[in-house]
């Protein structure tokens, strides 16, 4: 797949949260209403004037109540038993923010209780985030290249190099900055309660959990 096609998905994520809402017939204040995210930004987004990290594109689709891949992947598919999903090189659906670039693998599959993407650290300091990053579940970060400082709300910074992983819950609030020369790469798998509603998932749970291997 050719980079530039890879990368118009980038760009259709707005004009895609603005189509669903259209058919809804739902406004910009009701859409930030149910998702908390302000009108002003969200009209932001669906005109391109900014872009939107991880994070905030599955907070609205959470507020909505619509798998992620409604967005970054119309053709998706929804869960059946025995659904498979094959991702291969550089062909993963790319968007970005100014923190991440993310590449999302299996958006061909919806209500997936596993999310996984390929992100690139932009980010180089707290400083460059507005907020921690927060979404409900567990999530598993493992670094392929480059060094990442891992930041969270209820522990205190820790290195991670290539090889090493964090494992924690992602409710708590949370954010990496490259600390290599160049911008560090890291594998991101984020689980999803919400992708089965009729779970009961609290017995997986305790608040602020946060586990760190290191590479031999």
């Amino acid at each position: 797949m050719s980079q530039s096609k890879r990368q118009s998905s980038d760009n259709a994520i707005g004009a895609r949260l603005r189509e669903w809402r259209s058919e809804k017939g739902m406004t910009l204040a009701a859409v930030s209403a149910r998702t908390g995210v302000a009108s002003s930004t969200l009209s932001k987004i669906e005109n391109e004037l900014v872009s939107v990290s991880y994070y905030t594109l599955k907070r609205i689709c959470d507020g909505l109540d619509i798998p992620i891949e409604e967005i970054i992947n119309p053709d998706h598919k929804t869960f059946a038993p025995g659904r498979r999903a094959v991702t291969r090189a550089n062909e993963g659906t790319v968007f970005r923010c100014s923190q991440y670039v993310y590449e999302t693998h299996s958006t061909e599959l919806s209500r997936k209780e596993m999310i996984p993407l390929i992100m690139t650290v932009l980010a180089r300091t707290p400083d460059d985030f507005e907020d921690w990053n927060r979404h409900d579940g567990e999530e598993f970060i493992l670094v392929l290249d480059g060094e990442i400082d891992f930041y969270s709300e209820f522990y205190a910074p820790v290195k991670l190099k290539r090889g090493d992983s964090v494992y924690f819950d992602s409710s708590m609030g949370h954010m990496c900055c490259s600390s290599s020369e160049e911008p560090a790469k890291m594998v991101s798998v984020c689980y999803d309660p919400r992708a089965h509603q009729q779970q009961d998932v609290s017995e997986f749970f305790s608040s602020g959990r946060l586990t760190v291997v290191r590479a031999e």
